[in-house]
């Protein structure tokens, strides 16, 4: 395997943690290369070139070389283009988004479309005073990036369009199957809300919960039923409230 030289690279920190009393492994996510685990020695070292730039969130240029599967760092410089600071509150959300493309992306494929998504729902998050529409739309974006997108076009298994005043039950890796039922029921969408988030509508609370669900059950499924951290942590929150 020949050595990969790869300079300024666009990328965001997902993860880092310790290798040595000096080094760390850190994951990325970067624009051209999808995840990259590279090792950055010296890194904890109080005077490392690279120990400012390793922050979440913060936008770098990244360069690395190496013929493994884990490469070096060799130079970090903050992207000037794109510069944001995010509000305490949305730290969570951001934090979370970190986690969902570390646990369903695999290392090495790229996906630049989905990185642009990234960056520009990181931007949104700084000027946001909810993130749930926010974080609906890249996790439907998310999921269509990887190959698993939802259809809120046409019924399940058929071509037929989605009826606004039809009524659906949402099946992971199905879609959305028309109810014979008119009786509200939890389980049961209205067309009408499958239309808007289509349409990137999320001006009802009606909209943002049934997208919830939504996109809730489809990730839980394609993460085989592991639980993330940042719900967790979410779930705590609410708890102690």
């Amino acid at each position: 395997m020949s050595n990969q030289i790869i300079e300024n690279e666009p990328a965001y920190l997902m993860h880092q943690r310790p290798f040595s009393e000096s080094s760390q492994i850190i994951n990325l996510f970067s624009r051209h290369f999808g995840r990259v685990d590279l090792i950055a020695k010296g890194s904890k070292r109080p005077k490392s070139k690279f120990k400012s730039f390793l922050q979440p969130f913060m936008p770098i240029l990244v360069s690395w070389s190496g013929r493994s599967q884990l490469k070096t760092l060799r130079n970090i410089d903050i992207n000037i283009k794109q510069k944001t600071t995010l509000p305490n509150k949305q730290l969570m959300s951001a934090f979370y988004l970190n986690e969902l493309i570390l646990s369903l992306l695999t290392t090495a494929d790229p996906y630049p479309e989905l990185f642009d998504c990234y960056a520009l729902t990181i931007d949104k998050l700084s000027d946001v005073d909810s993130s749930e529409a926010v974080l609906r739309t890249f996790e439907i974006n998310l999921l269509s990036q990887i190959g698993y997108a939802i259809n809120f076009q046409t019924e399940a298994m058929s071509s037929n369009d989605i009826e606004a005043e039809q009524v659906y039950r949402f099946v992971v890796e199905e879609g959305f199957i028309r109810s014979n039922t008119k009786t509200p029921h939890h389980s049961l969408i209205k067309g009408s809300i499958i239309k808007a988030i289509k349409r990137g509508d999320y001006s009802t609370s009606q909209i943002l919960k049934a997208a919830k669900k939504i996109t809730r059950e489809s990730i839980k499924y394609h993460l085989s039923g592991k639980e993330l951290n940042t719900k967790k942590v979410f779930r705590s929150i609410h708890k102690s409230n």
